[in-house]
């Protein structure tokens, strides 16, 4: 294939106000074209629908027809000698028929993993689409397909389910635009932040007893960004609606970054990407050691895992107590972050793959 005419489409869920797409995709849109490849990406949901669904919970079911028929159309359309990369999957709760298409028509597609989106149908509590949509993902990845998936969990559950060839590509971050505002002045008190989305911030609840404790006991606060209406009795907290703009700086202001999960399967194939803006931020962080969490937290150098209410309690209370501890783990989680979940560190990696895969 000459690489002077490769094309590459991005089939997405959300369009630049998701993280995923921002973080997985856009960022390499820059090196791509570079290196003679027109980039498009094509989103299923415009940014309004995805304030709605994500941010307001409200679904416009007219809205979902319009865009399922509008990325039909436009998978007919795609020219053949196209590289096609899908992020999870092309028409949610349904059959994996648009992969086939592509299947059938040779057309090289990746599957780009960064949850345990694999779960959603076989765990679902509706009788009917579990009955006709659990097996869609092993199906799917018996396809002619290449998956990107965010951590080795992901990895492993793909080729479980017949997959044959899978690069890990980890979500990562342009550490240059994080680098000036790290620096920013720190909050007076000492400030806990947690960032995510509504649906995410239901796991603050698993550290509910601790963060009571801290912040009404210890002259601690809590900063939540992007996490809606969640209910946490007889906890102070500020709560700032997420915002690509004031993200970063938001984050700097304060001092840990915190990542609860359930020990559960769906939280085993999250990808840790808060714990990396926490320490691109230089914020040492505290998480429960669920998943990858444990592959980019090397506890008590650049941050803590913790088990239970006593050890978040103690993990927080000895970087609020220790100033020597704080500052050490503050540069090993920046130059943890440097190394191992940078743009700069992967994207050679990331475009390498996608000549190679599209010459193939």
């Amino acid at each position: 294939m000459n690489i002077s005419k490769n094309k590459i489409i991005i089939f997405t869920r959300y369009n630049n106000k998701s993280a995923s797409v921002r973080y997985r995709f856009l960022q390499y849109k820059n090196i791509l074209e570079s290196n003679n490849f027109t980039f498009r990406l094509s989103p299923l949901f415009d940014n309004k629908f995805f304030l709605n669904k994500v941010i307001l919970n409200k679904l416009n079911f007219f809205s979902v027809f319009y865009s399922y028929i509008k990325r039909f159309i436009i998978l007919l359309s795609i020219d053949k000698n196209s590289l096609v990369l899908i992020h999870l999957e092309l028409f949610p709760y349904l059959p994996c028929f648009g992969e086939r298409i592509l299947n059938i028509r040779k057309i090289k597609t990746i599957i780009d993993l960064d949850d345990a989106i694999y779960l959603q149908y076989k765990d679902n509590k509706n009788y009917f689409v579990n009955f006709f949509l659990a097996n869609k993902f092993s199906k799917m990845f018996k396809l002619d397909n290449i998956i990107f998936s965010g951590n080795e969990y992901n990895k492993k559950k793909s080729i479980e389910l017949g997959s044959k060839k899978v690069y890990i590509l980890p979500t990562v971050i342009p550490v240059k635009k994080y680098k000036k505002l790290s620096f920013l002045k720190k909050q007076d008190n000492f400030t806990i932040v947690w960032i995510g989305s509504p649906s995410t911030a239901i796991y603050l609840i698993e550290i509910y007893d601790a963060l009571y404790e801290l912040c009404n006991y210890h002259n601690i606060k809590l900063r939540l960004i992007g996490a809606g209406e969640i209910s946490l009795p007889g906890i102070q907290y500020e709560s700032f609606r997420w915002d690509e703009s004031t993200e970063i700086k938001l984050i700097s202001e304060c001092h840990l970054g915190i990542m609860p999960l359930p020990n559960n399967n769906w939280a085993k194939g999250k990808c840790g990407f808060k714990l990396i803006q926490y320490m691109a931020c230089r914020l040492p962080s505290i998480a429960s050691p669920v998943g990858v969490n444990n592959d980019i937290i090397d506890h008590n150098i650049n941050g803590y895992l913790a088990n239970n209410k006593k050890e978040w309690e103690k993990h927080i209370l000895d970087l609020k107590d220790d100033k020597l501890k704080f500052n050490k783990f503050s540069e090993e989680a920046y130059n943890k972050v440097l190394k191992k979940y940078s743009y700069e560190s992967w994207n050679k990696f990331f475009l390498s793959t996608i000549i190679n895969e599209s010459k193939n």
